[in-house]
């Protein structure tokens, strides 16, 4: 994906990435196809192959952040 146009002030917006920090470890943030299912070990369940990495582009103008999960 080429850089998008800002959909607030239309400037030019820059690819980065959420950080996901949990007991010592850092992960890219993910998106979960479905509704949360409580889990008694881990929380929430868990489903691999439903999941995909967040991209998220900010604005260098405003600050705004747009997220995709491609």
């Amino acid at each position: 994906m080429a850089d998008p146009a800002c959909p607030k002030c239309s400037r030019k917006m820059a690819s980065g990435f959420v950080i996901d920090q949990s007991y010592g470890i850092v992960t890219v943030s993910k998106w979960q196809a479905g509704q949360p299912q409580k889990s008694i070990w881990t929380g929430l369940k868990q489903f691999k192959d439903r999941q995909h990495e967040i991209v998220t582009w900010r604005c260098g103008g405003c600050g705004y952040l747009e997220s995709y999960a491609p």
